[in-house]
């Protein structure tokens, strides 16, 4: 019995090395910016591992790191528009402003920032009664407290009152990553008179200062069954390194059949999956165990020339 008690650690560390290796033939595809694995059909679990980070098991049996970003936003900023930078100038030379400049406006508020002073908010711009847009856009807290220079990242649709429909931010990683959704990734606003384009999710990386399109990343992808992927509707989360966590939102080829969920990780994050650890056993546990096999591999000699 205590032989057995010995070499079992030897048993479970096998048992993690098989289910990893299970695990670890999750569908994984890669692309030039991201890692994309499949989770499988259905939801995903949220859970911790051993160190209290956050994890994600999906439908494939697979547990991954996933620390969903914060937000940092002081309250003095969540709900004020004074002293927030605007992306937008006013449109004074509207038409609908039959020369009256004071019928146009832009203003801004913060969503949310990230841990190194990095935010993103919305600017409302347009003519009183008439057309208005919003535009997403970026903004560097400074060591003074200001605002730098806000970035324009993506904008909404043109309509009449507040206007800018289907426009958003999702969250910024630590890394400094901002996801979202809109039309015109790039900043390339359509104005109040445009027609907007390209709808999607998207993701602005302020290091590289380069955009994303994660829907046309994840069209670009086949299914298990060799289907083009479809996001449904550009809702995810971001987490601190910048992984992109899409739920239940992913069709193959259009609209219909079953929905899966996606993990996208930024290359230079790892995509593998995790096994909480086990202690690995002791040297002399180690020694019992090669003595064990080394015996019954004598034993096994001994029969076969007896």
């Amino acid at each position: 019995m205590d032989v057995w008690n010995k070499i079992r650690p030897f048993g479970r560390i096998l048992w993690v090395a098989l289910t990893l290796l299970t695990v670890t033939c999750a569908r994984v595809q890669a692309d030039p910016m991201y890692s994309i694995v499949d989770l499988g059909a259905g939801p995903v679990t949220y859970g911790q591992d051993s160190s209290g980070e956050s994890t994600i098991t999906g439908a494939n049996g697979g547990t991954y790191l996933f620390n969903p970003a914060q937000n940092y936003l002081p309250a003095q900023w969540s709900s004020t528009n004074q002293g927030v930078p605007t992306p937008v100038p006013a449109p004074i030379n509207s038409p609908d402003t039959y020369g009256n400049p004071s019928f146009a406006y832009t203003t801004s508020t913060l969503v949310t920032m990230n841990s190194q002073g990095l935010a993103a908010g919305l600017d409302n711009y347009g003519v009183a009664g008439h057309l208005a847009n919003t535009e997403a856009f970026v903004t560097q807290q400074q060591p003074n407290g200001s605002w730098g220079t806000p970035i324009p990242l993506w904008s909404g649709e043109p309509g009449f009152g507040l206007g800018g429909g289907d426009v958003g931010i999702q969250g910024i990683s630590r890394t400094g990553q901002v996801l979202g959704l809109g039309y015109n990734m790039g900043g390339s606003s359509p104005g109040l008179y445009g027609e907007p384009s390209g709808y999607g999710m998207f993701v602005y990386d302020s290091k590289s200062n380069s955009f994303t399109s994660i829907s046309n990343l994840i069209a670009s992808i086949k299914s298990p069954s060799g289907q083009n992927w479809f996001l449904n509707d550009p809702v995810g989360q971001i987490d601190n390194q910048g992984r992109i966590l899409i739920v239940q939102n992913v069709y193959e080829n259009g609209y219909g059949g079953q929905t899966n969920s996606l993990l996208l990780v930024p290359n230079g994050v790892s995509a593998a999956p995790i096994v909480d650890e086990i202690p690995a056993p002791e040297p002399t546990t180690w020694t019992i165990f090669a003595m064990l096999i080394g015996g019954w591999v004598a034993c096994k000699r001994l029969r076969r020339h007896g």
